[in-house]
């Protein structure tokens, strides 16, 4: 099937949000404020590139350029007809995002609107295409502007502005009628940038007799045998007659053929026809999560013959592999919310993915696949993908199928009411459900659908018969979606919303939790910076919480783009998140030393960063303690621009300190220690397909060494498994000079935490490298200390598989420095 790319050659143009100012497009002969482009595309990008307006993610620039909501803007692009195929039945033109509101031209005359973001506009122009040259124009605006304040009325909440977090530039209470990415008229953690422009892919496709135009693949595993069902969804374009055609699917693993079908002499019907098949595999290549196996993935090629004319559909990947949720009851009140793959429980570790730019259409590929990577080593196997932001680009996905990287996909409404009670709106979601569903169900990734981000828990606050009278978008989770994923996904599990779950959403004790009010959102200071509060955690799978913390200085150079860097100046409030409100110092006086609020900029970097480290740390361990807890994801992960804020990697894909912390936490192989009852009490999680028979050092040992009344103990993990391995009674022992130690040689190694670090009696020592080698072009280096050293770090702007991490007396610890190879590092620790 021929097709034409339209990603380049646009021209750009600012026009008025009167409609009748259509006389721009006579302007484009003109240079003064003609942009060229290539799409993806915000507004913004040729802006900055001109010089007309500064980068809005610097500074307090992204004040400057709200402006550009204030208009509409004209794209513009000539396309020659002869480069189409002629014998073509449609000549299908898709735009596959529009951000947001659209009016869509072919050589002047108007051929479509489209009003969302979140699906394609598509149209056949082959009727109205002339020959040579044409022009298409695309008119787009925010659709902030088409909502009234009688449109605002008919909601009981409307997405309200920050302002009662004092953060009066932020918020639009006109997002939850406009199908665009929430997130972008601002919140706690980003800057209103309201985005404009065309966000994917645009082409002319030119199918003849017939077309694939989705497919749905379904694993079942049996033994040691797996069916992989298919469903290929082709549309025959003779709206009249009917077609004879055949399918060809084959299935391949490193070029070599595993399975193949074929389906000859098949009827197709006009318009949507659904043919099917299934590939059989003996000893199948499992796809896993990372941590827990590998991830072959299998390349699909399907093959259409239809009329003499054949669509190879170009081939794409699938991890064979199973997936369910497990809420069976766990007790009389109690129901388990796990997930399994391959009928294997998985405890899913992770964080909660924005988009990765105030303007999202200028994220990369190299920067997905970082992000991804990062994630990896952290540990990761899943990702949730917050329903304010956007479905993401197909880069995001693929790297995600490369790395063994669940995702838990939200659908794009977010902390409001939503209008789903109007005819217009409903319609307009449900295409967009209907669309995204389609795209990605067969994604090797996606592990679960979910209604929402906190509508549901909103709704707590909202009377009840006005629920009932027009649901205001719980109808969309309640009733569309799961109605369109029965239909076109029903292998993949849905669920309601997130939080959701028991009498009412945000239970402990069924479905998944929100964990903010007990920590960190606490109005008591005490139990935001007190890390043993997650200890009373009951949740069974808490799928959002955080705690703030700083970037390293290099990016926050970065974003304060030449100023002086001021933590009392605006821009440092401006980038700082609405909710800290004071609790990065609280918690530094806590854990470390009294003044905090003086300290060098440095200090405060070193020091903050290791209270979120530590909190994270210490929250997603005792989420793992617990064997009814099915997973922990935190919030976020990645970030839209620099601030002191929830992520462990920066804007600048900087880590923070606060990376290690949460890369301990989430090791394939970790010991975990809780204090229960006057024991210590020694989990051991072990993600791996491995079996573990590990000799270990368990017992008390002073922090200076020098009284070790530790033991060997034989320990067998098994495979995928999490349980307690141990138990240490506590009574009789000084916990202020010394602590439970579970230490192996190059291993695992893990200490009790009971006091906070400025109230342990530590004493002074030094970190000796025993042993240096180059391997490749990293550094590996061996150290050991004769006393327990907190937060052992080097400063150089190099990532490591640890840093900032305690050095327990007598432990032997392996450290490899990326890239370091002949370097001198100099090792410090956290006073």
């Amino acid at each position: 099937m021929k097709k034409l790319c339209i990603n380049d050659n646009w021209r750009m143009a600012k026009g008025s949000l009167n409609l009748d100012n259509y006389d721009i497009l006579d302007a484009l002969s003109e240079t003064e404020g003609i942009y060229d482009v290539s799409i993806p595309v915000d507004v913004r990008i040729p802006l900055i590139e001109d010089g007309v307006i500064r980068d809005p993610v610097l500074a307090d620039y992204c004040h400057e350029s709200e402006w550009v909501a204030d208009y509409a803007w004209w794209f513009h692009r000539e396309f020659d007809a002869s480069k189409l195929d002629d014998d073509a039945s449609i000549w299908e033109l898709v735009i596959q995002s529009i951000d947001s509101h659209a009016d869509i031209y072919l050589n002047g005359k108007h051929i479509g609107n489209h009003i969302n973001c979140h699906y394609p506009f598509t149209r056949d122009i082959k009727q109205i295409a002339k020959p040579g040259t044409n022009v298409i124009s695309v008119r787009i605006t925010s659709g902030l502007e088409k909502i009234s304040q009688n449109d605002l009325d008919i909601l009981h909440y409307a997405g309200k502005p920050e302002t009662n977090n004092g953060r009066t530039d932020r918020g639009d209470h006109r997002r939850s009628f406009v199908r665009r990415p929430q997130y972008s008229i601002g919140w706690d953690w980003g800057p209103k940038c309201v985005t404009i422009g065309m966000s994917k892919n645009a082409f002319i496709r030119c199918p003849k007799k017939a077309a694939i135009v989705s497919h749905n693949l379904t694993t079942t595993l049996d033994a040691n045998t797996a069916t992989v069902k298919v469903m290929v969804e082709v549309e025959l374009y003779d709206i009249l007659a009917t077609a004879d055609a055949g399918l060809e699917a084959c299935l391949k693993l490193n070029n070599e053929t595993k399975a193949s079908f074929k389906l000859d002499d098949v009827l197709l019907r006009s318009g949507i026809n659904y043919l099917e098949g299934e590939f059989k595999l003996d000893s199948p290549c499992l796809w896993w999560p990372s941590g827990m196996g590998d991830q072959p993935l299998y390349d699909v090629e399907l093959s259409l013959n239809c009329g003499g004319s054949v669509h190879h559909l170009e081939p794409f990947k699938y991890g064979i592999r199973t997936i369910k949720i497990d809420m069976s009851r766990q007790c009389e009140n109690n129901r388990n919310f796990k997930i399994y793959v391959n009928d294997v429980e998985m405890f899913c570790k992770g964080g909660d993915w924005i988009p990765a730019d105030s303007i999202y259409q200028r994220v990369t590929k190299e920067k997905y696949d970082t992000l991804i990577l990062e994630a990896k080593d952290a540990g990761f196997n899943m990702l949730r993908i917050w329903g304010g932001g956007i479905y993401e680009s197909d880069h995001f996905y693929n790297a995600c199928d490369l790395n063994g990287i669940l995702v838990w996909h939200d659908f794009m409404f977010a902390c409001s009411c939503y209008p789903d009670h109007l005819e217009w709106y409903r319609r307009e979601t449900e295409l967009e459900m209907d669309y995204q569903t389609k795209r990605l169900r067969s994604r090797t990734c996606i592990a679960l659908f979910c209604g929402n981000n906190e509508n549901h828990w909103l709704s707590e606050h909202w009377p009840i018969e006005l629920i009932h009278e027009k649901q205001y978008g719980l109808y969309n989770a309640n009733y569309a979606a799961p109605r369109i994923i029965k239909a076109n996904c029903p292998q993949i599990p849905y669920w309601n919303s997130s939080p959701y779950g028991g009498d009412e959403p945000n239970s402990d004790f069924v479905g998944n939790t929100h964990h903010w009010r007990q920590c960190m959102m606490n109005p008591e200071m005490a139990k935001r910076i007190e890390p043993k509060e997650f200890d009373k955690t009951t949740g069974r799978f808490v799928s959002e919480y955080g705690y703030p913390g700083p970037c390293p200085k290099e990016s926050i150079e970065d974003y304060f783009d030449g100023a002086p860097i001021d933590r009392t100046s605006n821009i440092w409030h401006l980038h700082n998140n609405t909710f800290e409100k004071d609790t990065v110092i609280a918690g530094i006086e806590k854990h470390y030393l009294d003044n905090a609020s003086s300290l060098s900029l440095d200090d405060y970097i070193l020091y903050a960063g290791m209270v979120q480290s530590l909190i994270l740390n210490y929250s997603l361990e005792s989420f793992r303690f617990k064997d009814y807890c099915g997973g922990g994801l935190f919030w976020m992960y990645n970030d839209t621009w620099g601030e002191v804020g929830w992520t462990i990697i920066d804007y600048y894909l900087r880590r923070k300190i606060s990376y290690y912390g949460v890369m301990r936490a989430f090791s394939p192989v970790r010991f975990i220690l809780r204090e229960v009852d006057n024991m210590a009490e020694v989990v051991a999680a072990n993600d791996t397909g491995e079996e573990f028979a590990l000799s270990v050092n368990v017992g008390y040992l002073s922090f200076d060494g020098k009284q070790d009344y530790t033991k060997k103990e034989a320990l067998v993990l098994s495979p995928r498994s999490r349980k307690k391995v141990l138990s240490v009674p506590l009574d009789g022992l000084d916990l202020k000079s010394g602590t439970i130690v579970v230490m192996k040689e190059n291993g695992p190694s893990a200490w009790l935490r009971m006091n906070d670090i400025r109230n342990m009696n530590l004493c002074d020592g030094t970190v000796d490298v025993i042993s240096k080698r180059n391997e490749g072009d990293d550094l590996i280096l061996e150290l050991r200390s004769s006393v327990f050293l907190h937060g052992v770090h080097f400063k150089e702007d190099l990532k490591a598989s640890d840093n900032y991490f305690d050095l327990l007396p007598g432990e032997c610890k392996t450290l490899r420095i990326y890239g370091a190879k002949g370097m001198d590092v100099t090792f410090y620790t956290v006073k």
